[in-house]
């Protein structure tokens, strides 16, 4: 039998036909809600990963620039001393950022060797910069690749 046939008929299967077609378009429904919740919690994640990173980068290029070169960026005569246990940076809450902070920390490696370290949190996500410098803020610093 045709199926409009059967819709007009009175034999009790159109209900079951309409009860079935309506079963999959819910189920249908339910499972495209889901993929997209999904979707947008990995692309919520993704977004917060590239809000650290950026946070941590952008803090840590600031703060190695007055480090490297004061004169260039201030017109200061010295650059920033980087003394070990010191914390330079500690922010948090900015605007438009869920649950985000930013520190910057500096630990002695060596004898004349420092580990300037950002962290940043946006979220769940996390990133952390490192720049390693050797000198003293009366010879001034340079920037070591390890």
């Amino acid at each position: 039998m045709r199926i409009s046939k059967i819709l007009k008929s009175n034999n009790g299967s159109s209900l079951v036909l309409v009860s079935a077609l309506t079963i999959i378009i819910v189920a249908l429904t339910v499972s495209l809600r889901i993929a997209a919740g999904m979707i947008m919690s990995s692309a919520n994640k993704q977004l917060n990963q590239d809000q650290a990173y950026e946070l941590a980068v952008s803090l840590g290029n600031s703060l190695e620039s007055r480090i490297i070169n004061p004169d260039a960026n201030t017109g200061a005569a010295a650059g920033l001393e980087l003394i070990d246990g010191d914390q330079l940076v500690d922010m948090s809450d900015f605007d438009g950022l869920p649950k985000s902070n930013v520190t910057a920390e500096v630990k002695k490696d060596g004898t004349d060797r420092y580990v300037l370290t950002v962290t940043s949190k946006v979220g769940s996500a996390s990133y952390i910069w490192k720049g390693i410098y050797k000198g003293s803020a009366a010879k001034g610093y340079k920037k070591c690749l390890e």
